[in-house]
């Protein structure tokens, strides 16, 4: 982490011209949903059954862009391989396209019912490019799991950030920016939950098939989504056993 904190400061200088580029590249994105609550659990009980709930939070990374060959989303992905791998399982959805760390914590300060068995957190790409302060970061960390198990037991798996300096839409310099800083934002995220039983972080680049990670820059292809839905679903059902 040390040696790039050092690289950061070296690209500082660049930070004007990634500004520009991202403003430039954002417009250019498809325009995303508005945001997403769940519904209460009691509204749909007829269909839920008594197993387990996993609700999913945070960016545009936990569903997918509209389309076709967008994919189904890491959440859906996640929820039927849970289902495979154990009993009844019912999963909501509540993203906030363009969502911080920030935002994801106020949207989970609006769910009244959260008792729920896993909370899949999807967050820190839009920290990236809102460039959030390191400690701005990890303290939305820290109050999110705090939030969580105030509310319930859950467990919680955060997905890890992806390599952005392999988001070969984006140009450079941002994309070398970019990948620098989400490299940092992740290993303040892996440290802040190691050590909790209760909580794990998915590290992305270990859970990711090789190849093109992102077609338009920003939005996950459906076979990133699969597999990290998949690992993420492993990771989940190992906490929900401790």
């Amino acid at each position: 982490m040390l040696m790039h904190a050092v690289v950061w400061a070296f690209c500082l200088p660049l930070l004007p011209v990634c500004w520009l580029q991202l403003k430039l590249t954002q417009r250019r994105l498809p325009k995303i949903k508005a945001p997403m609550v769940p519904v209460a659990w009691g509204d749909n009980a007829s269909a839920l059954g008594a197993g387990r709930r996993v609700l999913g939070l945070g960016d545009q990374v936990i569903v997918p862009k509209d389309g076709a060959d967008s994919g189904q989303g890491i959440m859906v992905y996640c929820g039927e391989s849970l289902m495979r791998q154990s009993d009844d399982v019912n999963w909501q959805v509540a993203k906030q396209p363009g969502a911080t760390a920030s935002d994801a914590l106020a949207t989970c300060r609006g769910i009244d019912d959260l008792n729920v068995d896993l909370v899949l957190i999807s967050i820190g790409v839009n920290d990236v490019s809102a460039l959030t302060s390191l400690m701005r970061w990890q303290a939305s960390i820290f109050d999110l799991i705090s939030l969580i198990r105030q509310k319930g037991r859950a467990k919680i798996v955060f997905l890890g950030l992806p390599p952005m300096a392999r988001f070969e839409p984006l140009p450079q310099p941002l994309r070398a920016v970019c990948g620098i800083r989400a490299r940092l934002l992740d290993a303040v995220l892996k440290r802040s939950v190691s050590g909790l039983s209760f909580a794990a972080h998915l590290d992305f680049e270990a859970g990711a098939p090789a190849g093109t990670l992102t077609d338009d820059g920003y939005h996950l292809t459906a076979q990133v989504q699969k597999a990290l839905g998949e690992r993420a679903a492993s990771l989940g059902l190992r906490l929900l056993r401790v």
